[in-house]
């Protein structure tokens, strides 16, 4: 192919992979597609970037960009269309700048969480990078660009991001907020610029390709409390997340810092489904072998002295004590192995994407390698007990009479909406069961969006469900669309603007 030989020549053939063996692994998810690529290509740096998609568009051909593709359970690094050409940009690896008195790092998408952490464990900084639950080695842009999540302050990832540099699809840079002016002094420290602001349509979007972004850190703080609670139901879930709701609202527990997770994710966090306990029997309900599916609630306390922690726990602890039995308030510090709070990665949680498997969790975790079977859903709802705790007894019942565990988080995101986290989770390796999980999604995807909790983010295999009947904002990202790829190179299908 013509195409493969200019992009040959750019990066070098070594940077363009179109092996069978190299493109099934890129093509494989954590359920089933059935989505074709044509080959790999790996540019090094923004030029390359840029020359890559100029070719792209003179021999209109489709690119998929991908930043790590640890996308697990929405996609993974499979391309929402057919025929498309994954552009790897894992060498784009580089921490370009760092700010401790302002508290910003500048980096390219093949920078990983993993990376930013022992970056600031080198330089002795006092700050640190609100990290996923997933892997640390997924991309920080790639994240943030989804508009995920990361744990504890500054993980609405969105709300912390700024100056995007951006290679449209024709092959044009831009900067964004005040990074188009030469001299700003304030590129990094505000997102908005002067003018129109374009920083949001570039997430989850295919209107450019990010190839650089500053994120915002947060300080250590200088005492560190987290909290647990145990909820024995829904009655008291209910109630519990109205009293939260009103904490977060009066400043008493941050932004981000609370959540619930129910008992079949606590369980599945271990990676290990009791097969020999229950004979080889699935699906696994504790309301059959207990009598009960207890939440646990989890809080974190940032503060700057213990005096404002032992003040906060106080109102805590008067807030909750009659709902709750029994709260238990800890002391960590920032660097104990998997505190995932204080910024430091680990896999602790992506060991559950093993949950269903019968093999032993590997030290060197890939779901897609290992055929996981992970699908997520990720709605938001208005924060209150009562709305909440009623889709959750009809999703539970889909996911249950689907043959599936429950499980399901809850993030206290702000004050005013909380997001939920659905995993559906299996062997992709048995009979039927990439159907049945499937099935089951769209069955909750169908609840979610006629009752009006419509997903954040979506995976691969959901695209299509923005559109409506009459849905003039759609019809704006086409006309954006069509004005910045023309040849629609760039991700055709992604969240829909093509």
């Amino acid at each position: 192919m013509d195409v493969i030989k200019a992009w040959q020549e750019i990066l070098s053939p070594e940077n363009v992979f179109t092996e069978e063996s190299n493109l099934t692994a890129v093509q494989t998810g954590t359920f089933a597609t059935k989505q074709r690529i044509l080959a790999i290509i790996r540019p090094g740096d923004r030029t390359e970037v840029q020359e890559c998609v100029k070719i792209a568009n003179q021999y209109q051909t489709p690119i998929y960009p991908i930043s790590c593709g640890k996308n697990w359970g929405l996609g993974s690094r499979v391309p929402v269309a057919d025929n498309c050409v994954v552009m790897d940009l894992g060498r784009l690896n580089q921490i370009i700048d760092y700010n401790e008195k302002f508290a910003y790092i500048t980096v390219e998408p093949g920078v990983t969480f993993q990376q930013v952490y022992e970056y600031l464990l080198d330089i002795k900084s006092n700050l640190f990078l609100s990290v996923i639950g997933g892997s640390p080695h997924a991309s920080l842009i790639g994240n943030a660009l989804e508009r995920g999540d990361g744990i504890g302050p500054n993980g609405d990832r969105v709300k912390s991001i700024c100056a995007f540099e951006v290679v449209l699809p024709t092959g044009e840079v831009i900067h964004t907020g005040f990074g188009r002016f030469t001299h700003a002094k304030t590129t990094s420290l505000s997102p908005w610029g002067v003018g129109p602001s374009l920083d949001g349509i570039f997430t989850q979007s295919n209107l450019g390709i990010v190839t650089q972004m500053t994120v915002w850190l947060t300080p250590i703080p200088k005492y560190y409390q987290s909290f647990s609670c145990l909820i024995k139901d829904h009655h008291s879930l209910e109630k519990v997340i109205d009293i939260i709701q009103q904490l977060m609202l009066q400043g008493v527990i941050q932004e981000n810092c609370f959540n619930f997770w129910n008992c079949y994710k606590v369980l599945a966090r271990e990676g290990r489904y009791p097969w020999q306990m229950l004979g080889g029997k699935t699906p696994l309900s504790l309301q059959e072998l207990k009598g009960v599916e207890p939440w646990v609630a989890t809080g974190d306390l940032y503060c700057t002295s213990q005096e404002q922690a032992i003040s906060l726990q106080k109102i805590i602890e008067a807030a909750l004590t009659e709902d709750i039995a029994q709260i238990v308030f800890t002391h960590q510090e920032h660097n104990e192995p998997f505190n995932l709070t204080l910024g430091v990665p680990s896999d602790i949680n992506t060991k559950s994407t093993y949950w269903r498997k019968k093999i032993k969790v590997p030290n060197h975790i890939d779901p897609d390698r290992d055929a996981c079977g992970v699908i997520w859903l990720c709605p938001l709802f208005p924060f209150d007990g009562q709305q909440l705790v009623t889709a959750l007894n009809t999703i539970e019942s889909i996911i249950k009479s689907s043959g599936f565990e429950p499980n399901i988080a809850i993030n206290c995101s702000t004050s005013r909406s909380i997001k939920m986290f659905i995993a559906i989770m299996y062997d992709r390796l048995e009979l039927g069961q990439d159907q049945k999980a499937m099935e089951c999604h769209n069955q909750l995807l169908e609840f979610l969006m006629n009752s009006g909790y419509i997903p954040y983010r979506l995976g691969i295999q959901s695209m299509s469900c923005l559109s409506t009947s009459d849905d003039n904002y759609n019809q704006l990202l086409k006309n954006i669309k069509q004005e910045l790829d023309p040849n629609n190179i760039l991700a055709p299908g992604r969240y829909q603007a093509s």
